[in-house]
Formats: structure tokens, sequence, C-alpha cells
């Protein structure tokens, strides 16, 4: 538990320097002002400044500290502010049972104190300990996550190999892109997000395209990405990451037939009025290329995210490209 001066201080001070200055630093601040208002309050209630000055040290940099503060600040009130010639004796009965009282009540606070500060360090202590094996937990969780993500892609590309029928195996290749975007999206959450409840988007949206690219696209079409860096909620970042996969997945499928030549455009922006997602194509357009684009589980996938995000979604398709335009509010 770093909150003390003297541990904080210490990769510039030595601990026990800390401490030394704080203990003999307040009690000669609280003399000198006790001095400054001498000729106003005289000899009432020298030892007050000292109660405060002692919890302060305390405070700041540990009972030893204050202890100091302590025997400091008495002696220098009780010789020059009580014994004015500068004695060591008081000069009166009076005072030194003050003295005595004072000191009594001084070593019981700063008993207090310490009592108090042992207490939060243990507690600390026991929390630091938990959220160790919390961390050591959720590792765990996202690497077991992984491999079952993984098994499962395994497994839906095994049998979409051994199908002899093309539209299931088509059907069971596109699962497997959802399924390893799915698995992308859970192990950036688990790496850029030490919470788990923010993630920067750009750098993970980036990966997931990079995948999608090295899966599905062939010569002649590029993928260019544009990313502010926005941060979202693990949830927002899921649902943003299967509509980029579907999206893209579509227009590299779809948008270029023939061995046509294109650019596929991805783009998260911040606007006034919430955040941009656009993923735009040069190809044929949605008429040209048929009811595929328009219909089936992606169309499906995308309604059902777009509106888990409270976004809009728009549509604009001509025989030079498509652009899938989704408004997020903030």
């Amino acid at each position: 538990m770093r909150s003390r001066l003297p541990e904080r201080l210490s990769g510039k001070l030595p601990p026990i320097l800390v401490e030394v200055g704080i203990g003999l630093g307040l009690p000669l601040i609280i003399f000198a002002v006790r001095v400054l208002f001498f000729p106003w309050f005289g000899e009432t209630a020298p030892l007050a400044p000292i109660f405060v000055a002692i919890a302060l040290a305390a405070v700041l940099a540990g009972w030893r500290a204050g202890l100091m503060t302590l025997v400091a600040g008495q002696a220098l009130i009780w010789i020059f502010i009580l014994a004015p010639r500068g004695s060591l004796g008081p000069k009166d009965a009076v005072p030194f049972g003050v003295l005595v009282t004072a000191t009594a009540c001084e070593l019981a606070i700063l008993l207090l104190i310490a009592l108090y500060q042992r207490e939060i360090e243990r507690a600390w202590s026991r929390r630091e300990n938990q959220m160790g094996l919390l961390e050591k937990a959720l590792k765990e969780i996202d690497h077991r996550t992984s491999n079952n993500y993984q098994t499962v892609l395994a497994l839906v590309l095994a049998q979409a190999k051994a199908s002899r029928d093309k539209a299931v195996k088509d059907a069971l290749l596109q699962v497997a892109d959802r399924i390893r975007a799915i698995a992308t999206a859970s192990r950036k959450l688990a790496v850029a997000s030490e919470g788990l409840e923010q993630v920067r988007i750009a750098e993970h949206l980036q990966d997931l395209c990079d995948e999608i690219e090295r899966g599905l696209a062939r010569p002649g079409i590029r993928l260019e990405c544009h990313y502010d860096d926005i941060v979202l909620g693990a949830e927002e970042t899921v649902c943003v990451s299967i509509l980029v996969n579907e999206l893209v997945t579509n227009a590299l499928k779809h948008a270029f037939p023939d061995d046509r030549q294109g650019v596929i455009r991805v783009s998260l922006e911040q606007r006034r009025d919430g955040i941009h997602l656009r993923v735009e194509d040069d190809g044929i357009g949605m008429t040209s290329a048929g009811k595929s684009r328009g219909s089936g589980l992606g169309s499906r996938l995308i309604d059902t995210f777009t509106r888990q995000l409270r976004a809009r979604h728009e549509v604009t398709s001509t025989a030079s490209g498509t652009r899938h335009l989704i408004r997020i509010p903030i």
C-alpha cells in the first residue's frame, strides 16, 4: 500500500529521511505559528496545536513521524511558551499537570491512528491478494474460451471440407467466418482491456480486417481501413466486430465477380451525432449482384446487431458500388 509519503517517495528519498523530515518539520511549523499568535493568546491552550501536528504527521508518514512530532513539539512549547525564560522546569504545578494530561491524550490519538493504519494495510493486502487470484482466474477463463472457439472452428471447417454439397460447404464456411470474428473480438477484449469494460477499438478492427483479407481476398481487391481512436464498451465492441465482419465479407464475396478488381473501404469515425461506421466498395452494386447481397443469415445478423446498438443503418447502392452507413448513438 503506497499511501504514505515515505512509500511514495521511496524511489527518490530514503523512507527514514522522509519520516524525520516530517516528524521534525511539522512541530517547527506549528511552533512558529504559535509564537506568531503569542501576543494575542499568551499561554492559553499552548499545547492545542501539537494535537493537529501529531495527527497530520502520523497520517502523512506513519506513527514514528507522529511520535517525533509529539516529542519535539512538546519540548518547544514547554521551553519557549510555558517557560518563557528558557528554563526546563515548570513555572508552577499547573503547567506540569497540563503537560502530562496533554501528552497522554496525544499518545492515545497516535495509538489510534497507528492501529487504524495497520488495519487498512491488512485490508489492502487482502484485497491485492484477491485481485491477483481474480486476475489469474480471468486469464484462465480467457484461455479456455479461446481454446473452445478454436475447437468449434476446427470442427466446422472439417465438416465443410468433408461436405460434397457446395451450398452446405459455403454455409459452413460462412459460419466459420463468424466464429472467427467473435473469437477475435473476445481475444481483444481480454488483451486490450484489463477491466473487460472498455476497449480501444481501432487496433482491434484493423486486426479483424487483416484476418478477413488474408482469408477471403484475392489479388486485385484492396481493403483500406481508417479508424478514429475510439473507446467502446465490451458489448458494443462485439456488435461492431460482427457488423464489420458481415459487411466486409459480403462485399468480398459478391461485389467483385468475374475477377473484377476494386477497393473496399472501412472507417469508424467519431461525429457530433455519434459514431459512424462505414463499409463501402466500388463493385457492381447490390442490384447487379442479385438477391444474395440482401437476404439470408448475414442480412438478419446485420439487422439484429444494428438494433442492439440502437443504431440506424443506411444503404446506398448503384452500379458503381455500395455504401453502408451505420450511425451509432453515443
